[in-house]
């Protein structure tokens, strides 16, 4: 019988990191997350402070005691290529903590990536920020890209956004004309970097250069591929063929017939437009091996883990079908005489069946068509039976209201009518035009006015009748009969994993819809730092812009079972329960508005652990030291705040030199204080002091 044995593995990248702990069987006693661990970046002191950090909090909640060491400790990680550093690494970590694992070892993430998916044998390429590739062939490994933080960037992120930078600054140059029209994509990269001018964008490359909010400009420009964006769907063609690269020079150093290659990394989410480039590009350099494109299903610290027990010459047990997906299979075939290709070079794999992919690059309109007649001539008919989201839109939307409030103060210079303070969305609730919408939609915004378009096209003054500071609800009323209604579900037996339709009227685009699923049911606001509030909120992925707040979250019934209250960043979004707006919408009551004396005009959630946790996860872009704070979530316009030069996303850390650390200490600051206020904050990785004068109101 084997002894028990305890192994540790770390996934690290350079923006966030997870850590498993497994027995002999490959059973998972615990896991946790943290921030990056690239040393080149963090430095080697910072990164095993973060690796500790992570292994005694997986050890606490394995019920783990701290001081007994782990057989072996895998930590694969971002950047780690060379071997002296790698030494250094582990002896850090083994003389902080000499109880961690009785062996510390170290190697490079692609290292964790492929003794995840293929110990045995096989090839990682890794396409995140940067790009990276290795292949182990079961005795020995060659690698190509990769080298550190900055250096592995074919087909990366910021190699594709650096190359669509390039691409609009060399057309307007003459030096080298663009293959397609710039236009588009020239306006994402202006969004993206908040600039007007090319010369706005040189002090991102110089002097601010970051390379993570580079490499997040890709996202968009996927985004825009996607739409079929000439421009955008050649780059990444081009970062296939760059990716395919590193496939076919380590293709050559194998003998096996068929390779699994691990592919990692954001990137790969855009296959569809890296596949014609990657496709071209292995049948020009004649790659013989059959390439089996596979996703991992677990994070890759499986692998360091694996790697872990491989030290002690012992063999974790692992389930493939449970650790990979298979997404595509290419199968090598030869150029015809006249270098075109020739057959069926590939099968997409998993849920989406067998398609025909024999056309390769750029092809004509009728090619396609023809393309497309022959691969789906058996999908007649899906369109129509699993057009869900589309059923629940149909029925819910004619309820969903645009909200617009106006300053009868202040005047637009250009059109003459009152300007626009904010806007969001709302639905009817009774035929008699009672709407329901957020209590911040609608309050705090002095001489305000509330305008309503249907989705008729219809404009009309709107009556705010009930509002509730504390639950953040709010009814409103317009003089219009037999208006259709939303129909109210129940939040009680919602789960996690649910679909989820987020519906609403954002800057009065009707019909404004996103689709996610449920994170979590029970997202205390004590939990969020939010001041004042007794409930829980339902988390969700499904996206909810500014203009969404107030508007459903509709499940697949087509019944409202939230309303969209307020998006932290991509991916953490927040919807109060129905249940909460039964009771309101039961028992209202007029109250007044709930404001302090001193108005600032901004909407905040408090930066709680957890919050700051996730934001670190999807936001490369954020300084790691943060550690408290408010996150302004939207800005009233004409505003103390707004006047002041406060914009959301910004990080409040403190003001007048006193740390913020929640929503409250915003309240007290108002309350007993005179005066402007010197707010200190972060924008992006930027910090910076505002002076913000509040108004009495």
């Amino acid at each position: 019988m084997v002894n028990k044995m305890y192994f540790g593995g770390v996934e690290g990248g350079a923006t966030h990191s997870n850590l498993v702990i497994c027995d002999e069987t490959g059973k998972v006693l615990s896991t946790a997350e943290g921030p990056g661990t690239n040393h080149w970046a963090l430095g080697i002191e910072e990164c095993t402070n973060r690796i500790l950090k992570m292994l005694h909090t997986a050890k606490e909640n394995a019920g783990f005691p701290i001081d007994k060491p782990l057989d072996s400790l895998g930590l694969t990680l971002s950047g780690c290529e060379q071997e002296s550093s790698n030494k250094e690494l582990a002896d850090s970590v083994k003389e902080k903590d000499p109880a961690c694992a009785k062996i510390v070892h170290v190697a490079s993430d692609t290292a964790g990536s492929l003794f995840t998916g293929a110990p045995n044998g096989g090839m990682v390429l890794i396409a995140g920020t940067g790009s990276n590739a290795l292949l182990f062939n079961g005795k020995q490994n060659f690698g190509c890209g990769g080298w550190g933080f900055l250096l592995g960037d074919e087909g990366g992120a910021y190699w594709i956004a650096h190359r669509a930078v390039k691409t609009i600054f060399d057309d307007e140059d003459g030096l080298r004309p663009s293959p397609h029209p710039t236009h588009r994509v020239w306006e994402v990269i202006k969004e993206h970097f908040n600039t007007e001018t090319r010369a706005d964008l040189l002090p991102h490359a110089y002097k601010n250069f970051d390379k993570s909010k580079f490499a997040a400009l890709t996202l968009k420009l996927s985004h825009l591929a996607s739409l079929g964006d000439a421009l955008s769907r050649h780059i990444f063609a081009e970062a296939g063929s760059a990716l395919a690269a590193h496939a076919a020079a380590l293709a050559q150093k194998s003998d096996a017939q068929r390779l699994r290659v691990i592919c990692v990394g954001s990137v790969w989410k855009s296959w569809e437009s890296l596949k014609p480039g990657a496709l071209k590009e292995l049948n020009v350099r004649r790659v013989r091996p059959e390439l089996e494109l596979v996703r991992l299903r677990v994070s890759s610290a499986f692998g360091a883990a694996w790697l872990a027990a491989k030290q002690l010459d012992y063999e974790l047990p692992r389930d493939d079908a449970a650790f990979c997906e298979i997404f595509y299979t290419y199968t090598p075939h030869h150029l015809n005489g006249n270098g075109e290709l020739n057959g069926v070079n590939g099968k997409m794999n998993g849920d989406c069946g067998s398609v025909a992919a024999g056309v390769i690059g750029y092809v004509s309109l009728k090619e396609r068509i023809s393309a497309a007649v022959l691969a789906n001539g058996d999908l007649k008919g899906r369109r129509e039976k699993y057009n869900f989201i589309a059923d629940v839109v149909a029925v819910s939307a004619p309820s969903v209201v645009y909200i617009e409030i106006t300053d009868d103060r202040r005047m637009d210079l250009f059109s003459g009518k009152p300007m626009t303070l904010s806007n969001g969305s709302g639905f009817i609730v009774k035929e008699d035009g009672l709407i329901l919408t957020n209590a911040h939609v609608v309050v705090n915004k002095p001489n305000a006015s509330v305008r309503v378009k249907l989705l008729d096209g219809s404009s009309h003054a709107g009556f705010v009748e009930d509002v509730d500071m504390k639950s953040d609800l709010a009814t409103l009323r317009i003089p219009v009969k037999n208006l259709p209604t939303m129909k109210l579900g129940t939040s009680a037996d919602l789960k996690p994993g649910e679909w989820v339709v987020a519906m609403g009227s954002p800057l009065a685009l009707s019909n404004t819809v996103t689709a996610g699923v449920v994170s979590s049911t029970q997202r205390g606001s004590e939990e969020l730092g939010l001041r004042g509030k007794d409930m829980v909120y339902i988390q969700t992925d499904a996206p909810i812009t500014f203009g969404n707040s107030g508007g459903p979250l509709v499940n697949l019934d087509g019944e409202a079972i939230g309303i969209n209250s307020m998006k932290v960043t991509s991916g953490i979004s927040f919807a109060i329960p129905i249940d909460y707006v039964k009771e309101f919408l039961a028992k209202r009551k007029t109250k007044s508005p709930q404001v302090s004396r001193r108005y600032l005009g901004i909407t905040m959630l408090s930066l709680s652990n957890n919050i700051l946790m996730e934001l670190r996860m999807r936001n490369p872009e954020m300084p790691t030291d943060i550690e408290h704070g408010i996150l302004v979530w939207k800005v009233i316009i004409g505003s103390p705040a707004y006047n002041g030069g406060l914009q959301p996303g910004d990080i409040v850390t403190s003001i007048n030199g006193v740390p913020v650390r929640s929503a409250t200490d915003i309240y007290s600051m108002l309350e007993n204080s005179k005066g402007p206020l010197k707010v200190d904050i972060v924008r992006g990785r930027t910090r910076t002091t505002l002076n913000i004068v509040p108004e009495q109101h």
